[in-house]
Protein backbone atom coordinates (compact mmCIF):
# COMPACT_ATOMS: atom_id res chain seq x y z
CA UNK A 1 0.00 0.00 0.00
CA UNK A 2 2.74 2.43 1.00
CA UNK A 3 4.91 1.54 -1.99
CA UNK A 4 1.95 1.99 -4.36
CA UNK A 5 1.20 5.42 -2.93
CA UNK A 6 4.86 6.44 -3.03
CA UNK A 7 5.12 5.46 -6.69
CA UNK A 8 2.11 7.66 -7.39
CA UNK A 9 3.74 10.73 -5.81
CA UNK A 10 7.29 9.98 -7.00
CA UNK A 11 8.81 9.47 -3.53
CA UNK A 12 11.42 6.81 -2.79
CA UNK A 13 11.20 4.51 0.22
CA UNK A 14 14.42 5.84 1.84
CA UNK A 15 13.03 9.40 1.65
CA UNK A 16 9.72 8.21 3.13
CA UNK A 17 11.54 6.47 5.98
CA UNK A 18 13.55 9.62 6.71
CA UNK A 19 10.38 11.74 6.75
CA UNK A 20 8.54 9.21 8.91
CA UNK A 21 11.39 9.18 11.45
CA UNK A 22 11.51 12.99 11.47
CA UNK A 23 7.78 13.29 12.17
CA UNK A 24 7.74 10.55 14.82
CA UNK A 25 10.70 12.13 16.65
CA UNK A 26 9.10 15.58 16.34
CA UNK A 27 5.86 14.29 17.87
CA UNK A 28 7.78 12.73 20.74
CA UNK A 29 9.71 15.92 21.46
CA UNK A 30 6.64 18.16 21.15
CA UNK A 31 4.60 16.05 23.57
CA UNK A 32 7.57 15.99 25.97
CA UNK A 33 8.67 19.63 25.86
CA UNK A 34 5.78 21.59 24.33
CA UNK A 35 7.40 22.20 20.94
CA UNK A 36 9.48 20.39 18.34
CA UNK A 37 7.30 18.99 15.57
CA UNK A 38 7.39 21.99 13.23
CA UNK A 39 10.57 23.64 14.53
CA UNK A 40 12.62 20.53 13.92
CA UNK A 41 10.45 19.04 11.20
CA UNK A 42 10.27 21.99 8.78
CA UNK A 43 14.00 22.28 7.97
CA UNK A 44 14.54 18.52 7.94
CA UNK A 45 11.54 17.85 5.69
CA UNK A 46 12.66 20.64 3.36
CA UNK A 47 15.98 18.85 2.99
CA UNK A 48 14.28 15.46 2.46
CA UNK A 49 11.00 16.23 0.62
CA UNK A 50 10.01 19.91 0.24
CA UNK A 51 6.54 19.05 -1.08
CA UNK A 52 5.48 17.95 2.40
CA UNK A 53 5.97 21.47 3.79
CA UNK A 54 3.74 22.99 5.07
CA UNK A 55 0.65 20.80 4.58
CA UNK A 56 1.76 17.58 6.26
CA UNK A 57 3.31 19.48 9.17
CA UNK A 58 0.08 21.42 9.67
CA UNK A 59 -1.96 18.21 9.66
CA UNK A 60 0.20 16.59 12.30
CA UNK A 61 0.58 19.80 14.27
CA UNK A 62 -3.21 19.74 14.56
CA UNK A 63 -3.19 16.06 15.59
CA UNK A 64 -0.54 16.45 18.30
CA UNK A 65 -2.10 19.70 19.58
CA UNK A 66 -5.50 18.00 19.85
CA UNK A 67 -4.11 15.08 21.85
CA UNK A 68 -2.25 17.51 24.13
CA UNK A 69 -5.30 19.74 24.58
CA UNK A 70 -7.25 16.72 25.80
CA UNK A 71 -5.05 16.70 28.91
CA UNK A 72 -4.76 20.46 29.50
CA UNK A 73 -8.08 21.94 28.33
CA UNK A 74 -8.91 23.15 31.84
CA UNK A 75 -5.91 25.50 31.68
CA UNK A 76 -7.18 27.33 28.59
CA UNK A 77 -8.51 30.86 28.90
CA UNK A 78 -9.87 31.85 25.45
CA UNK A 79 -9.39 35.56 26.07
CA UNK A 80 -5.62 35.09 26.14
CA UNK A 81 -5.47 33.91 22.54
CA UNK A 82 -8.45 35.71 20.98
CA UNK A 83 -6.48 38.79 19.91
CA UNK A 84 -3.66 36.61 18.53
CA UNK A 85 -6.22 34.66 16.50
CA UNK A 86 -7.46 37.93 14.97
CA UNK A 87 -3.86 38.70 14.00
CA UNK A 88 -3.66 35.34 12.26
CA UNK A 89 -6.04 36.51 9.54
CA UNK A 90 -3.72 39.08 7.88
CA UNK A 91 -0.73 36.91 8.84
CA UNK A 92 -2.14 33.91 6.96
CA UNK A 93 -2.84 36.11 3.93
CA UNK A 94 0.76 37.38 3.90
CA UNK A 95 2.09 33.85 4.34
CA UNK A 96 0.00 32.58 1.42
CA UNK A 97 1.25 35.44 -0.75
CA UNK A 98 4.85 34.48 0.05
CA UNK A 99 4.19 30.81 -0.74
CA UNK A 100 2.72 31.72 -4.11
CA UNK A 101 5.15 34.50 -5.06
CA UNK A 102 8.53 33.82 -3.46
CA UNK A 103 11.12 31.43 -4.96
CA UNK A 104 11.90 28.29 -2.94
CA UNK A 105 15.39 29.61 -2.13
CA UNK A 106 13.82 32.64 -0.42
CA UNK A 107 11.30 30.47 1.46
CA UNK A 108 14.10 28.22 2.71
CA UNK A 109 15.96 31.23 4.10
CA UNK A 110 12.78 32.52 5.78
CA UNK A 111 12.08 29.13 7.31
CA UNK A 112 15.67 28.74 8.49
CA UNK A 113 15.50 32.20 10.04
CA UNK A 114 12.23 31.43 11.80
CA UNK A 115 13.65 28.18 13.20
CA UNK A 116 16.71 30.01 14.54
CA UNK A 117 14.35 32.61 16.01
CA UNK A 118 12.42 29.81 17.73
CA UNK A 119 15.67 28.45 19.17
CA UNK A 120 16.63 31.91 20.44
CA UNK A 121 13.21 32.41 22.03
CA UNK A 122 13.54 29.08 23.84
CA UNK A 123 17.08 29.71 25.04
CA UNK A 124 16.97 33.37 26.06
CA UNK A 125 13.34 33.93 27.12
CA UNK A 126 13.06 37.56 26.08
CA UNK A 127 10.58 39.57 28.11
CA UNK A 128 7.87 41.49 26.28
CA UNK A 129 4.68 43.03 27.66
CA UNK A 130 1.53 40.99 27.07
CA UNK A 131 -1.21 43.27 25.75
CA UNK A 132 -3.54 43.51 22.77
CA UNK A 133 -0.92 45.11 20.54
CA UNK A 134 1.77 42.50 21.21
CA UNK A 135 -0.74 39.63 20.99
CA UNK A 136 -2.02 40.92 17.65
CA UNK A 137 1.55 41.29 16.36
CA UNK A 138 2.41 37.79 17.55
CA UNK A 139 -0.68 36.53 15.72
CA UNK A 140 0.43 38.22 12.48
CA UNK A 141 3.92 36.72 12.60
CA UNK A 142 2.48 33.39 13.69
CA UNK A 143 0.23 33.48 10.63
CA UNK A 144 3.09 34.25 8.25
CA UNK A 145 5.41 31.52 9.46
CA UNK A 146 2.57 29.13 10.28
CA UNK A 147 1.35 29.29 6.69
CA UNK A 148 4.84 28.99 5.21
CA UNK A 149 6.09 26.15 7.39
CA UNK A 150 3.61 25.37 10.20
CA UNK A 151 5.81 27.39 12.61
CA UNK A 152 2.94 29.00 14.50
CA UNK A 153 4.36 28.75 17.99
CA UNK A 154 7.51 30.88 18.50
CA UNK A 155 5.89 34.36 18.35
CA UNK A 156 3.30 33.35 20.94
CA UNK A 157 5.83 31.51 23.11
CA UNK A 158 7.87 34.72 23.15
CA UNK A 159 4.98 36.45 24.94
CA UNK A 160 3.56 33.68 27.09
CA UNK A 161 6.63 31.81 28.35
CA UNK A 162 5.99 33.24 31.83
CA UNK A 163 2.93 31.00 32.17
CA UNK A 164 3.13 27.83 34.23
CA UNK A 165 4.09 24.77 32.12
CA UNK A 166 0.57 23.30 32.15
CA UNK A 167 -1.09 26.62 31.36
CA UNK A 168 1.36 27.24 28.52
CA UNK A 169 0.78 23.77 27.06
CA UNK A 170 -2.99 24.19 27.26
CA UNK A 171 -2.99 27.70 25.79
CA UNK A 172 -0.63 26.82 22.95
CA UNK A 173 -2.49 23.59 22.17
CA UNK A 174 -5.81 25.44 21.89
CA UNK A 175 -4.15 28.07 19.71
CA UNK A 176 -2.59 25.42 17.45
CA UNK A 177 -5.85 23.50 17.03
CA UNK A 178 -7.66 26.62 15.78
CA UNK A 179 -4.79 28.00 13.72
CA UNK A 180 -4.09 24.68 12.01
CA UNK A 181 -7.65 24.68 10.71
CA UNK A 182 -7.26 28.31 9.62
CA UNK A 183 -4.04 27.44 7.80
CA UNK A 184 -5.59 24.47 6.00
CA UNK A 185 -8.43 26.70 4.78
CA UNK A 186 -5.89 29.30 3.64
CA UNK A 187 -3.81 26.73 1.78
CA UNK A 188 -6.95 25.29 0.21
CA UNK A 189 -8.02 28.73 -1.04
CA UNK A 190 -4.54 29.17 -2.51
CA UNK A 191 -4.77 25.85 -4.37
CA UNK A 192 -1.91 24.34 -2.36
CA UNK A 193 -3.87 21.54 -0.70
CA UNK A 194 -3.84 18.24 -2.62
CA UNK A 195 -5.51 14.88 -2.03
CA UNK A 196 -2.13 13.12 -2.05
CA UNK A 197 -1.06 15.16 0.99
CA UNK A 198 -3.75 13.40 3.03
CA UNK A 199 -2.84 9.99 1.59
CA UNK A 200 0.84 10.37 2.45
CA UNK A 201 -0.02 11.81 5.86
CA UNK A 202 -2.01 8.66 6.65
CA UNK A 203 1.11 6.56 6.05
CA UNK A 204 3.02 8.69 8.57
CA UNK A 205 0.19 8.74 11.13
CA UNK A 206 1.09 5.51 13.01
CA UNK A 207 4.62 6.77 13.69
CA UNK A 208 3.42 10.20 14.79
CA UNK A 209 0.81 8.74 17.14
CA UNK A 210 3.35 6.24 18.48
CA UNK A 211 5.85 9.03 19.14
CA UNK A 212 3.25 11.08 20.97
CA UNK A 213 2.03 8.05 22.96
CA UNK A 214 5.57 7.05 23.92
CA UNK A 215 6.31 10.57 25.14
CA UNK A 216 3.23 10.46 27.33
CA UNK A 217 4.56 7.25 28.92
CA UNK A 218 8.25 8.05 29.41
CA UNK A 219 8.73 11.83 29.19
CA UNK A 220 8.40 12.28 32.96
CA UNK A 221 11.37 9.97 33.43
CA UNK A 222 13.64 11.91 31.09
CA UNK A 223 15.74 14.96 31.79
CA UNK A 224 13.59 17.63 30.13
CA UNK A 225 16.48 20.07 29.76
CA UNK A 226 18.70 17.44 28.14
CA UNK A 227 15.93 16.44 25.73
CA UNK A 228 15.20 20.06 24.90
CA UNK A 229 18.91 20.79 24.40
CA UNK A 230 19.29 17.89 22.00
CA UNK A 231 16.19 19.00 20.10
CA UNK A 232 17.43 22.60 19.85
CA UNK A 233 20.81 21.41 18.60
CA UNK A 234 19.17 19.32 15.88
CA UNK A 235 16.90 22.23 14.89
CA UNK A 236 19.86 24.60 14.68
CA UNK A 237 21.90 22.23 12.52
CA UNK A 238 18.96 21.64 10.18
CA UNK A 239 18.32 25.39 9.86
CA UNK A 240 22.00 26.08 9.18
CA UNK A 241 21.89 23.35 6.53
CA UNK A 242 19.17 25.32 4.73
CA UNK A 243 21.23 28.49 4.87
CA UNK A 244 24.37 26.92 3.38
Amino acid sequence: MVELLLSGVDMTLPVWLGCAATLALGAFVQRSTGFGLAVGGAPLLLLLEPRLVPVVLVLFGFTVALTTLRHYWREVQPGEIATALVGRIPGNALGLWLLLAAPMAVLEKLIAGSVLFAVAVTLFRFRLPVNRATLFGAGVFSGIFGTIAALSGPPLVLLLHGFSPDRLRGTLSAFFVVTALMTLVTLGLGGLLRAWHFGVALTFAPGVLAGSWLAGRVAHRLDRRLLQGASLSLCTLAALGLLL
